[in-house]
């Protein structure tokens, strides 16, 4: 029995460290470079397709910001209305010709931002050798004798194999979950920013219908950056709640009956996942409120 206990929470541990493993990897790979490069080569034929629009739906805009600003200004004001105009038109045309270098160049800038605070190590769970002894311990059947106390140690040692069985099985679907549950954010770290990239120049084109209109520029550019930069956040918040987890969550079971170590043992060891998976998310909805 001691052996499969040991085995089942094993089992949760290392698809926990591989899963985790893959996310870190996923949360640190460019969008440039995910999947050989091919996701990021068929977003930019996308890109190219679309962008044939963005003269068109520029100069539209160029056209109602005229209106709006020359003709409903005051004479005296026209002609610096129009400079003013013209000119946003024209740097619209000049960043529309270079767009897809420029959100190149805040891809790789937010690479570097994660680069630097990424780290291969930290964030994986193991049975520990504490562990391993309160489960012997705990697992341990008393040698036979004819007494009230071998029978009450006899049914603890039971209940105690049942509670660690019950405890491994949830602990396993808490690790596969909370694991299902990173990866997921960490694939749409990636896909998320391949997916509003193509329609940048959509976006830049917007920029020359005046003030108003060209906040959704800006809105456009901060999301972006956003969700490359997203993968810095996730690795901090795993690495940061994995050391703050083991650290401070740690019950004292010196004084404990077997039972209740049984029961703290499992807490303890689900607590990291759940908290993990919540972090992430958690700085996914917090990139968004603060991009």
């Amino acid at each position: 029995m001691t052996d499969i206990v040991k085995a089942l929470y094993n089992c949760a541990f290392t698809i926990w460290n591989t899963l985790i493993e893959l996310a870190m990897t996923l949360f640190t790979t460019s969008p440039k470079t995910a999947g050989a490069g091919s996701p990021y080569q068929t977003v930019h034929s996308l890109y190219n397709a679309i962008s044939d629009a963005t003269v068109p739906i520029a100069t539209v805009f160029f056209i109602i910001a005229i209106y709006k600003s020359v003709i409903s200004a005051p004479p005296g004001q026209q002609a610096m209305r129009f400079l003013q105009d013209a000119l946003r038109y024209c740097i619209i045309l000049y960043i529309a010709a270079n767009m897809w270098k420029i959100m190149g160049y805040i891809i790789d800038f937010s690479d570097g931002i994660t680069a630097k605070i990424t780290a291969t190590s930290g964030y994986t769970l193991t049975v520990s050798g504490d562990m391993e002894k309160i489960i012997d311990s705990c697992l341990k059947f008393p040698a036979f004798e004819l007494s009230g106390e071998w029978v009450e140690q006899f049914w603890t040692t039971i209940g105690c194999s049942l509670l660690f069985l019950i405890g491994g099985i949830v602990l396993l679907f808490i690790m596969v979950a909370s694991c299902l549950s990173i990866v997921s954010s960490a694939f749409q770290r990636i896909l998320k920013p391949l997916m509003i990239l193509p329609f940048a120049g959509i976006a830049i084109a917007l920029g020359a219908g005046g003030h108003d209109i060209s906040r959704s520029l800006v809105s456009y550019i901060k999301t972006f950056f956003g969700f490359c930069i997203s993968g810095a956040m996730m690795v901090i918040a795993i690495k940061c709640g994995v050391s703050l987890c083991t650290n401070f969550v740690n019950f004292d079971l010196s004084s404990s009956s077997d039972i209740a170590k049984c029961i703290l043992i499992t807490v303890q060891m689900s607590i990291t996942p759940i908290v993990i998976a919540g972090l992430v998310k958690g700085s996914d909805a917090m990139i968004a409120r603060m991009f």
